[in-house]
């Protein structure tokens, strides 16, 4: 991973990897750690945005089926661990410490 010296970093509060610092999500978690998640089930997902104007989703990896789970509540399972995913605010998505989610 290329890190930029002028650019502020942060720490995956999962697996301790260096990414860019966020003022909007400052407990994201890193690239690499979500495409580890699997719904409470423990089933490999894949999460997408659902269109440009936003939304959120998720399917099965194994047989591409909607995963109706993490797209009605957003949580997730990273090795075992419990997070909270969600469309970030200008695409893409974005994982956090389950204590971040609203409500």
């Amino acid at each position: 991973m290329h890190v930029s010296a002028d650019r502020p970093m942060s720490l995956c509060p999962h697996d301790g990897t260096p990414r860019p610092w966020s003022a909007r999500y400052p407990k994201a978690l890193c690239n690499e750690c979500p495409r580890r998640a699997t719904d409470l089930a423990g089933r490999p997902i894949k999460m997408y945005n659902t269109g440009l104007g936003g939304g959120f989703g998720a399917v099965h990896q194994d047989d591409g089926t909607d995963c109706e789970q993490v797209a009605a509540d957003g949580l997730v399972l990273i090795d075992g661990v419990r997070y909270w995913a969600d469309e970030a605010r200008f695409g893409g998505i974005v994982v956090q410490p389950e204590d971040r989610r609203p409500g």
